[in-house]
């Protein structure tokens, strides 16, 4: 199993098209993250916490963690100050949940994920259809492509990822 890790972004706004080409390089059991471009992992071993998880939940073909910043509210670290965005502070967070070893959470059937993370299997990956064109809610579509196709989708509580996400009060993006 080889894990790589990937910051997709397309000047051309297709998020699902980036996301196909970079899976198109991979072997069947090969695993992709990827980090969105505005987001950073908060601990020096999240790679380890990541292949622990993988080698652990055999039974999960996708993950995801929890964040600071985000529009799906059962990824959203509870008690986190959204409005801090001193990476000392986030890096004290990651340090601490990573401390805590947790079962992974099936959040399959939960309503969709935001893709701050998004850790697949590339055979997963093909089963699914991989990604639809576009920019917006190719994530929340992954989620329901794995629901469809029987995919378990699961929630990593001890990887706690620093999400930017607006933080300037900048959403020209969304236009």
């Amino acid at each position: 199993m080889n894990i790589y890790t990937m910051i997709p972004y397309d000047l051309d706004k297709n998020l699902g098209g980036a996301y196909n080409k970079f899976m198109d390089l991979l072997n069947d059991d090969d695993w992709a993250v990827f980090l969105d471009h505005d987001a950073m992992f908060t601990t020096s071993d999240w790679m380890n916490t990541i292949q622990e998880t993988i080698t652990k939940n055999t039974e999960y073909g996708f993950f995801t963690c929890l964040t600071n910043r985000i529009g799906s509210a059962w990824q959203k670290m509870q008690g986190v100050d959204e409005n801090n965005h001193d990476i000392a502070y986030h890096r004290h967070i990651g340090n601490q949940v990573s401390k805590h070893t947790q079962a992974t959470v099936d959040v399959t059937n939960a309503p969709y994920m935001s893709g701050v993370v998004m850790i697949v299997k590339k055979s997963v990956w093909d089963k699914i259809g991989g990604a639809p064109d576009g920019m917006l809610g190719v994530d929340g579509q992954l989620h329901i492509r794995c629901r469809k196709k029987g995919i378990k989708v699961g929630l990593i509580p001890s990887l706690y990822v620093y999400h930017w996400y607006r933080g300037d009060g900048q959403t020209k993006h969304l236009n």
